[in-house]
């Protein structure tokens, strides 16, 4: 059986595993074996498609339907991710945002973050929300928490700062503070953006989701920092509110941004994943 307690083990094994495209798994007690080839294993992953032989919840297996072709593609990932509504919208103007999306895509988010070795999001995403950005809703590693606070104003009052897991702080301030459990990296203010990436592009962290908010994600699209995009899409209309992207204005649609794009089934909501690598 695959469940919110084990799902976590199968992401490591595809990571550590992402070149091979026909494999066979079993479920022991000691974890994921390999078994020979059939089709009545466990696990069967065929190409880029995954077979599951054993008791799994539909969000689950979406998710690993979703997730196994973005492990196989490379070993070093970009991610962007965002919860929106059909129009667009991941909150109102007043900022309440709670809840766009289905549980069930909390559950992909989750997912999501456990194949991620960091998470990335702006400051205003911590003071506006006061996230935990954990694994919390499936047994698995939390990630490094990277947070972009150009002028350094938090404080060790966000729950962030509460608990044993990393967090890195990029800035281009030269103030001095001491935040828990924290590295704090001053960059140039000068291509701000980019020295985070290549920072990050230099360090052990090889999947880095990043996470928001719309600011934080339309520089690295702009700047082609990403290598996928997704955006969870609720079939819900708000009419007003804040825009899930704030890219640059065009004057011509030849200069729009159009990708290679899948879509896929998250319960009663879509995931749209958009292909940077090409």
């Amino acid at each position: 059986m695959i469940n919110h307690q084990n799902i976590s083990n199968l992401f490591n094994f595809l990571k550590k595993n992402r070149n091979l495209r026909n494999i066979s798994l079993n479920i022991t007690k000691k974890g994921l074996q390999k078994a020979k080839n059939n089709l009545k294993s466990d696990i069967v992953i065929k190409n880029n498609s995954i077979i599951f032989n054993v008791k799994i919840n539909s969000i689950l297996r979406q998710s690993c339907e979703i997730l196994l072709p973005i492990i196989q593609k490379k070993d070093r990932n970009f991610i962007g991710q965002i919860g929106q509504s059909l129009d667009a919208k991941i909150a109102l103007n007043n900022g309440n945002s709670h809840y766009i999306n289905e549980k069930e895509s909390i559950t992909y988010l989750h997912c999501l973050r456990s194949i991620s070795d960091g998470i990335l999001v702006g400051v205003n995403t911590i003071i506006k929300d006061n996230p935990l950005l954990t694994t919390r809703k499936i047994k698995g590693q939390n990630p490094t928490r990277l947070v972009i606070d150009p002028s350094l104003k938090l404080t060790n009052k966000y729950k962030i700062f509460k608990d044993k897991n990393t967090n890195i702080v990029f800035t281009y301030s030269n103030k001095k503070k001491n935040l828990n459990n924290t590295k704090i990296v001053k960059l140039p203010k000068k291509n701000f953006t980019l020295g985070i990436y290549k920072f990050l592009k230099k360090s052990s962290l090889k999947y880095i989701l990043i996470e928001g908010g719309p600011t934080t994600l339309s520089y690295f699209i702009e700047l082609k920092l990403i290598n996928y995009l997704q955006f969870i899409i609720s079939p819900t209309l708000i009419g007003s509110g804040i825009d899930s992207v704030k890219l640059k204005p065009i004057t011509n649609l030849n200069k729009a941004i159009r990708r290679p794009s899948n879509f896929a089934k998250l319960g009663k909501e879509i995931v749209a994943t958009l292909d940077f690598n090409s």
